[in-house]
């Protein structure tokens, strides 16, 4: 299942998504520090990267259709490449828009491509597990994006930062053209049929990837406000490691979890990963001190994570191999809504309601996605 293919693919993801992540977090107060915008503004900046992901995610389906797999990913590393060396000209507020959109162009397309061809580098019987360790290229990519991006901006310069983008960016098409063609496929299917929604998205997966999205609100609360919740505590060192402590609990739990679903079946992970992300959230709505907040992280790790992987190797088990492209799209574009809108959302409510109440209702979505999850997907799963 680890084989060089898949490394590969591996590679390209997890550095994709640290350029992505890295900027996510890095360029609002890059825009504030040196363009003086509004924090709404520099709002919009941050969040244009997610409407140019959302708009590869719906074309990817046609894309894929007329090119290879191969192709799709340089032709998305060479976009991304300069792009990063573009952040070094201070163009002006229409320059940065322009040039974030462009970026989520190039990292949506990625991550379509790169999350669908996978599935048929591995083993069918191992598909779950399979999908549970490649989706840690995302993971790790959102929790080490954030966190090498603060240091180099707290010890170095945001020009140091966007040179090292750019170096990893090249280090990503490097692994792009040394791909093996033959061993990387897309399964999909050129159609003749007018242009319609299928196109884009698939619905059999909607459901239970908007559940996906409603649940994800709780983690684009922690992306977005735990900075400022710990700042209030005293607790801004703890809140620093806040990410790796989560990545690291998702890198021990996804094997055991893999297997379990490939053993069992999807009900035997997603229910209890809902149960402890609820219970992560609440330590983290009553933490008082560090050790409350690294709990919670490893509590969050295990249940959101998993969650995530879980449903994304659900999804790709209900349909067949010519619609893995839409279906792919589909979950990356509801779970990203929430993630790049969310805190948007979150921002406006969350000085009514306090930090504390703010989490608990957060721990509440995640009692309801289990709700959401029986009806939609989970009363089915033993009579399919």
């Amino acid at each position: 299942m680890l084989n060089a293919t898949f490394i590969q693919l591996f590679i390209i993801q997890i550095l994709s998504m640290m350029t992505f992540y890295s900027l996510f977090v890095i360029i609002g107060p890059y825009s504030v520090h040196t363009y003086h915008v509004s924090t709404t503004m520099a709002g919009l900046i941050t969040g244009m990267t997610i409407i140019g992901t959302m708009v590869a995610r719906f074309a990817s389906g046609i894309m894929t259709a007329k090119f290879s797999a191969k192709t799709l990913t340089i032709m998305s590393m060479v976009i991304l490449v300069p792009i990063l060396l573009a952040y070094q000209y201070q163009g002006g507020i229409a320059f940065l828009l322009l040039i974030r959109f462009i970026q989520g162009l190039a990292v949506g397309l990625t991550g379509t491509v790169t999350n669908t061809a996978v599935i048929n580098v591995i083993p069918t019987a191992r598909r779950a597990e399979g999908i549970a360790y490649f989706s840690l290229a995302t993971i790790l990519g959102t929790a080490f994006g954030p966190f090498f991006a603060l240091l180099i901006e707290q010890h170095a310069s945001y020009t140091v930062l966007f040179w090292i983008e750019f170096v990893v960016g090249i280090i990503a098409l490097i692994a792009a053209i040394l791909i093996d063609p033959k061993k990387v496929v897309i399964n999909a299917t050129p159609t003749k049929q007018k242009f319609s929604l299928q196109t884009l998205i698939e619905p059999k997966v909607l459901g239970i990837s908007l559940t996906l999205g409603f649940v994800t609100f709780g983690y684009a609360a922690i992306q977005s406000e735990l900075d400022f919740y710990a700042s209030d505590l005293n607790l801004t060192t703890f809140a620093s490691y806040f990410f790796l402590v989560y990545a690291f609990a998702v890198l021990i739990s996804r094997p055991v979890v893999g297997r379990l679903m490939d053993n069992k079946n999807e009900n035997y992970v997603i229910y209890p990963a809902l149960i402890i992300l609820t219970i992560g959230l609440l330590f983290l709505a009553k933490m008082s001190n560090g050790w409350m907040m690294m709990i919670a992280a490893i509590l969050i790790g295990f249940g959101f994570g998993n969650f995530q992987s879980a449903v994304q190797s659900t999804t790709t088990q209900m349909v067949p191999a010519d619609r893995l492209t839409q279906t792919t799209a589909t979950y990356f574009i509801c779970y990203e809504f929430s993630l790049g809108f969310g805190p948007s959302i979150i921002g406006f409510v969350q000085p009514m309601l306090g930090y504390q109440n703010l989490f608990i209702i957060m721990a509440v979505i995640a009692v309801i996605g289990i709700v959401l999850y029986y009806f939609i997907h989970g009363r089915k799963v033993s009579t399919q």
